[in-house]
């Protein structure tokens, strides 16, 4: 699920949304918004799932006592590796928020700008 969340099947690109509020464009702007809350759904439950994994995992690793030197470094090999997911997964969520904020305010520019006449609708 990780994978899918980083790389970027899941990440708007922001261009066509700002070209959409910067000329106005209704039936863009209507596919953006109307698609918007599905994908969130998607993010959150992809993210959901990978950090229920990473925390499962980690529990399990840690209730059973590595035995040696060999299972002391296969521990510490394990842990950091879940480490490193879960610092994708934060990168992941920052990424969301940020283009969650930039969704919002481009939103809010089209309607306070495109549905009160202030700029030229193209249709």
């Amino acid at each position: 699920m990780l994978a899918a969340l980083m790389l970027g099947a899941d990440v708007p690109d922001a261009a066509p949304a700002l070209a959409a509020v910067k000329t106005c464009n209704r039936s863009d702007m209507r596919a953006i918004i109307r698609d918007e809350p599905h994908r969130r759904t998607q993010f959150a439950a992809g993210a959901y799932a990978e950090q229920r994994a990473i925390a499962q995992e980690r529990a399990t690793l840690l209730a059973t006592p590595p035995s040696g030197a060999s299972g002391q470094a296969t521990t510490t090999a394990a842990l950091a590796q879940l480490d490193a997911r879960q610092k994708q997964l934060d990168d992941a969520r920052a990424i969301e928020r940020s283009w969650r904020d930039l969704f919002d305010e481009v939103r809010a520019d089209y309607l306070a700008n495109c549905t009160t006449g202030k700029r030229n609708a193209e249709d």
